[in-house]
């Protein structure tokens, strides 16, 4: 299995971010949902779903110094503005999911001499 990749298009055509190391601590899956909820004096319970959205979790424990934290950073300013991406999990195959940003925030924190580590969460696009 390959490491993955994101595919953007930052306006001057489509841009690769090839992941130098893998993700670390990726959850299986992560559902929020915007629900309400009602409980009447009587003990009945009425819940009125608008949708369950799909998220992404990834902690990037490695990221290093130079063209790999300039593509990161590159990367995270068109996110950061609201841009949809695709997010390949194996960039040796086709399949990909379609992505916001969550955070309005991109912090790229110490970790070693020349290396970074920031986390970073993913909403899946409707389909």
């Amino acid at each position: 299995m390959a490491n993955p990749k994101i595919v953007y298009d930052p306006g001057t055509g489509p841009t690769t971010l090839n992941f130098v190391y893998p993700p670390r601590r990726v959850p299986g899956c992560v559902y929020k949902a915007v629900r309400h909820d009602n409980l009447a004096t009587s003990g009945v319970r009425e819940s009125v779903v608008e949708r369950i959205d799909q998220f992404l979790e990834l902690e990037m424990e490695w990221v290093l110094s130079g063209p790999d934290l300039s593509a990161w950073a590159s990367f995270m300013i068109f996110a950061l503005g609201g841009g949809q991406f695709s997010f390949y999990p194996d960039s040796s195959q086709p399949s990909f999911l379609n992505c916001w940003l969550e955070e309005t925030d991109f912090n790229a924190q110490y970790k070693a001499p020349g290396k970074y580590t920031f986390k970073m969460t993913f909403r899946q696009a409707a389909t």
